[in-house]
């Protein structure tokens, strides 16, 4: 197991005990986009010209009104040194929290774009097909693709599009040609 996916996890059972894992997921989001938009804080998180103690001192100030998990965890993290972890942490973290929660994001990439309509039928169908899971839509158009869809999802790919058919069964005359 890795390092980050040992503190994700450490992070994820202390904030379930607090009942507090979708606060801690945006405060971890949005310290993640402070620091991505400021090099200032890049420097000074990343950086280890700051000694440890300055550092907790700031990141107390920097997340004052956040969830006492996420302050801790961020004082942990500069405590040993691992900073540097911190984004794959969070990637981490957010898996947790969505397998917890019963979501699962989908990526679609159609042809054309969907409509409000087809969306929610899809999620709905996906849903079911997924064991009831709560389904994230993430939509993308590929105007390569003759029709149908491809769908990503938990490292998986199944391609319903025309091509990926079309490739199918040409695979299937060749091995049946050969033979």
């Amino acid at each position: 197991m890795s390092a980050a996916s040992t503190y994700a996890e450490a992070l994820f059972e202390a904030a379930r005990e607090r009942e507090e894992l979708e606060q801690v997921l945006e405060n971890m989001n949005e310290f993640s986009e402070a620091l991505e938009g400021s090099e200032e804080l890049r420097l000074f998180f990343y950086g280890g010209q700051v000694p440890e103690r300055e550092k907790r001192r700031a990141i107390d100030a920097l997340t004052e009104g956040m969830q006492l998990s996420t302050r801790n965890f961020l004082k942990v993290l500069v405590d040993n040194g691992r900073e540097g972890i911190f984004e794959d942490v969070t990637r981490r973290y957010e898996d947790l929290v969505k397998e917890h929660m019963g979501r699962v994001e989908v990526e679609v990439t159609t042809a054309v774009e969907l409509s409000d309509d087809a969306m929610n039928n899809l999620r709905e169908r996906l849903g079911k097909v997924l064991e009831g899971r709560e389904v994230i839509l993430e939509t993308r158009v590929d105007p390569h693709l003759l029709g149908g869809a491809v769908f990503r999802f938990g490292g998986q790919m199944m391609d319903g599009s025309i091509r990926g058919r079309l490739e199918s069964l040409r695979e299937g005359m060749l091995e049946r040609s050969v033979v």
